[in-house]
């Protein structure tokens, strides 16, 4: 009877300290999305302190909560507080060597000091970026976002340009905007190309060793080599490994980046890639949900029950084909060729193309190129009566700048749809609806990306007259160049295409990680993964094998239990 009591009370022992562990880990993990996701360091420090309280015989995870703690307090500027919590890592866990060597090295820099000879330990300044920004933000930048001001809530007399580390995802946001070249606002003094492009180099690098110190990847666990060909076959297959894969893994050699990428080229080249056509690409450009309802068929009698789902196999051949071919990421905007049958061939005024069998076949003129040369797509960023310039501009924008619009203000009323509305041209409509002096200066910035798209009616035929007037697709970048119509818009799109290859990469690794909500989205940490991946990749000319290789052998991509 004893016995029995005593395996019990042995079992009841062993599940609660499984659940002390298994709570330990969650805590942790909150803390993460606390420290990383809403910047909240004080309920991180809480619920780190929690998870080393409860981890147990987990050692390693009470090391690395400690490490946390220690490297917020170092954000909020409280080094004493963080050596204090370093050093008891050295003290109480000096059997986990990352941990403690990390400890140890931030100990050494802590305890300098200050000038005036106190012990107060001081951090070294690695990311001293003010001798550039200051002069930058003074001469173009200030009279907006100042302390009176504060422009989109933005006071850069504020912001610690030497030492960039405690406000990390500010100066993140700043470099996406510079990157796309969205600041100053039109009609405004602005820096010429070699400044941008010196200013968003140096915060790149001063960004990246902002985040040197941040355990949340230095010290990650990571999968064993058959949890991470599993992943990578579950990224571009939605399906199992298959035995050449498995090989790889058995004899060592897909660390090899060159044999890396040949799998992946092999894998592209597969009729499962397709999977990655309909789980990430399609979905992030938008033309998943393509329908008839997208039509009004009183306006547009020709679009006939053949047509959208004809639209939608041209997307998705077009797709696969830049997979199979291993095409570079910029040719979703620019490659001059698609796939029609005989209906879309008509739809888009085009003889030579019989059957209802799809081919390969090359736009005619300039005019059309790329996502946005299809009607499918054209169609997805309509009304059903009408082109919608806002919609596909805010697309470029999103999509190819990689910036989101503000949100609108409340109680905007819809674009006037009368008879007497549709007599006129989608410009003067426009023009019209903004009579807010704030939606028009917000709309300046996308709408004529969209206006260069006039030419292109709602279902994606040409046109040259709107409203009975000659259509006029001009219009300008924030910069101030001019463009006319959409060939010179994807021209002068080209100008900003790091800003592309960033965001492209950001949203695949999002993907990648299975991140829910808002699309894109990473943690600040995670952000010098993205720039290394879009760096490795330049010299592949940007093609899919490369930013996807990139993407997997990423650290976030490869931890084993990655921040949710």
């Amino acid at each position: 009877m004893k016995a029995k009591a005593g395996i019990g009370l042995a079992f009841t022992l062993a599940l609660s300290l499984a659940l002390m562990a298994q709570n330990a880990q969650e805590l942790y993990q909150r803390g993460l999305v606390q420290e990383h996701s809403k910047g909240n360091l004080s309920e991180a420090i809480k619920l780190y302190s929690e998870a080393a309280k409860t981890a147990g015989k987990d050692r390693a995870l009470a090391a690395k909560a400690m490490i946390r703690i220690a490297t917020s307090e170092e954000k909020r500027g409280h080094q004493r507080e963080a050596a204090d919590a370093y050093t008891e890592v050295i003290r109480s866990y000096p059997e986990q060597s990352a941990e403690a060597t990390l400890a140890q090295d931030r100990l050494s820099q802590l305890s300098r000091l200050s000038p005036s000879g106190s012990r107060q330990p001081q951090i070294r300044v690695l990311t001293d970026v003010s001798g550039l920004t200051g002069p930058l933000f003074e001469s173009y930048c200030a009279t907006c976002h100042n302390a009176s001001n504060r422009s989109g809530g933005l006071d850069l007399g504020s912001l610690n340009g030497k030492n960039i580390s405690a406000q990390t995802a500010i100066w993140e946001k700043i470099l996406r905007r510079l990157r796309a070249r969205r600041d100053p606002p039109p009609n405004s003094p602005r820096p010429d190309n070699g400044t941008y492009r010196s200013v968003v180099s140096t915060l790149e690098q001063a960004l990246d060793g902002a985040y040197s110190s941040n355990t949340a990847l230095n010290l990650a666990d990571y999968v064993t080599d058959g949890e991470w060909v599993t992943r990578i076959a579950a990224l571009i297959w939605g399906a199992l490994p298959d035995d050449s894969l498995l090989e790889q893994v058995r004899n060592g050699s897909l660390h090899d980046p060159a044999v890396l990428e040949r799998q992946v080229a092999r894998m592209l080249r597969d009729p499962k890639s397709l999977h990655f056509v309909s789980s990430f690409l399609e979905p992030w450009l938008s033309v998943d949900h393509l329908d008839m309802s997208q039509i009004d068929p009183a306006l547009f009698p020709q679009a006939d029950p053949e047509l959208v789902p004809s639209m939608k196999t041209e997307i998705r051949l077009f797709l696969q084909n830049q997979l199979r071919e291993d095409r570079p990421a910029l040719e979703l905007w620019t490659a001059n060729y698609t796939y029609l049958n005989d209906r879309l061939a008509r739809h888009y005024g085009m003889t030579g193309v019989t059957g209802k069998e799809f081919q390969r076949v090359a736009w005619r003129d300039a005019n059309r190129a790329g996502i946005l040369g299809m009607s499918g797509p054209l169609t997805a960023l309509s009304s059903p009566s009408r082109t919608s310039p806002t919609q596909r501009g805010i697309y470029v924008l999103t999509k190819f700048l990689g910036m989101d619009p503000p949100d609108p203000p409340a109680n905007v009323p819809p674009m006037a749809d009368t008879a007497a509305a549709r007599g006129l041209s989608m410009r003067d409509r426009l023009t019209m609806h903004k009579v807010n002096a704030s939606c028009a200066n917000c709309h300046a910035t996308f709408d004529p990306l969209g206006l260069a798209l006039e030419n292109f009616d709602a279902i994606g035929q040409w046109r040259n007259t709107d409203g009975g007037e000659p259509i006029n697709a001009s219009g300008s970048f924030i910069d101030g160049t001019r463009f006319e119509g959409p060939a010179e818009l994807r021209t002068g799109l080209l100008k900003y295409s790091d800003a592309y290859y960033s965001n492209v990469t950001q949203q695949l690794l999002a993907h990648a990680l299975n991140r829910k909500g808002r699309t894109g989205r990473l943690y600040d940490h995670e952000m010098p993964s993205v720039r290394a991946i879009v760096r490795s990749a330049a010299a592949k000319d940007y093609r899919w094998s490369a930013i996807i290789s990139g993407v997997i052998t990423s650290t976030p991509f490869r931890m084993k239990t990655p921040v949710p």
